[in-house]
């Protein structure tokens, strides 16, 4: 329950972490590059700009840029938040916490290489500086922010760091943070973390089958990797199916390379955030199993077209970037499911239905 009239906010106190919770991950953070991938030092910039909004992520440290390991971080931050308004209590964007309690939540191991991990961690996120637009206001380009600041580290106090404003607003919006996997801290690979929660916010826990384009899918993970490593990459993970709670496949519709996912964990409840329905106004072809379309003059760029069959039905998303070239020479080809060709045009459109049940 959250407490009234803005009693939560306690901007001049510390927020003392004192018990567990489950980490949580923003979902404006999942399926955008707001960090680099790899494990080496990255130092050029992030500029990913789609549809409307935009990220430009800097570092001003040797260390390069944040990476998806360091916001494990964050992630456990946001779950102690969003943990102490579910029980009503107030919380601050000026934190203070014990280390060992965090790797205690992450699974870490404890020892003297994990307090260095937390300290470059730290490092690299109080360097790395965001621009964005998302949720950010009109005058977003003067509002850039750090993901930590004032870091202070010692035997007595533990840590005392202060989060951005844009980090608070975002937790403390329960339709805006999703739980994350345990299993999902123990993986070693930065794409296989990136596509998880790319994963776990456009397909979250629904039903049905999904297609993400490799093209898409590459732009919007802001890798420096070439297509074609990347595509190998995804590769890797398909056939070890080691993305927690979905089942991965690959196929080849039109001359272009999909990714298919499918969720193996059920809905436990109701998306909280109702879907609004659009209807698409214009669609290239007639609509069948597996089957691409084109979004047409549809009011949102990113739009999940279902259709039915007599026996079937399934759901499918891709993604069509205008500055971006679809693939044209197949890597991976899954026959096993060809394309029907129904006679039935597309009807509904879901607009950014990538919620599944936080």
């Amino acid at each position: 329950m959250m407490p009234a009239a803005d009693s939560w906010r306690q901007s001049d106190r510390r927020f003392v972490v004192t018990g567990s919770a489950r980490p949580r991950d923003i979902r404006d953070l999942m399926d955008r590059p707001f960090f680099a991938l790899g494990k080496t030092p990255r130092q050029e910039p992030i500029h990913h700009r789609c549809g409307y909004s935009e990220v430009h992520v800097v570092s001003s440290g040797d260390g390069g840029l944040a990476t998806l390991m360091d916001a494990d971080v964050l992630l456990w931050l946001a779950g102690q938040l969003r943990g102490a308004l579910n029980e009503g209590q107030w919380i601050s964007r000026h934190v203070r916490f014990t280390p060992w309690q965090l790797f205690q939540d992450l699974g870490w191991d404890a020892g003297a290489h994990q307090y260095r991990r937390l300290r470059g961690a730290l490092a690299r996120l109080a360097a790395t500086t965001v621009v964005t637009n998302i949720r950010n206001g009109l005058d977003w380009r003067d509002r850039p922010f750090a993901w930590v600041s004032d870091v202070r580290i010692s035997r007595n106090v533990g840590v005392a760091l202060t989060l951005p404003d844009w980090f608070l607003a975002a937790v403390s919006e329960p339709t805006r943070v999703l739980t994350v996997h345990p299993t999902y801290f123990h993986m070693g690979s930065g794409i296989g973390r990136w596509l998880y929660r790319f994963v776990r916010r456009r397909v979250g826990r629904q039903k049905g089958r999904w297609l993400f384009d490799f093209t898409e899918l590459h732009g919007r993970s802001g890798t420096l990797m070439q297509r074609y490593d990347f595509v190998l990459a995804l590769g890797k993970i398909v056939r070890a199916q080691s993305l927690p709670g979905y089942h991965l496949s690959t196929c080849l519709r039109h001359g272009t390379d999909y990714l298919r996912i499918q969720a193996t964990t059920p809905s436990t409840g109701s998306v909280e955030k109702p879907v609004e329905s659009l209807v698409a106004t214009t669609v290239e072809k007639h609509v069948g199993t597996d089957t691409v379309v084109s979004l047409g003059r549809s009011k949102n760029h990113y739009v999940n077209h279902c259709s039915r069959r007599k026996y079937e039905s399934r759901n499918f998303l891709t993604y069509k970037y205008n500055t971006l070239c679809s693939s044209s020479g197949g890597i991976f080809r899954d026959n096993s499911d060809p394309a029907g060709q129904v006679k039935k045009e597309a009807r509904e459109a879901v607009v950014d239905r990538g919620a599944g049940v936080p």
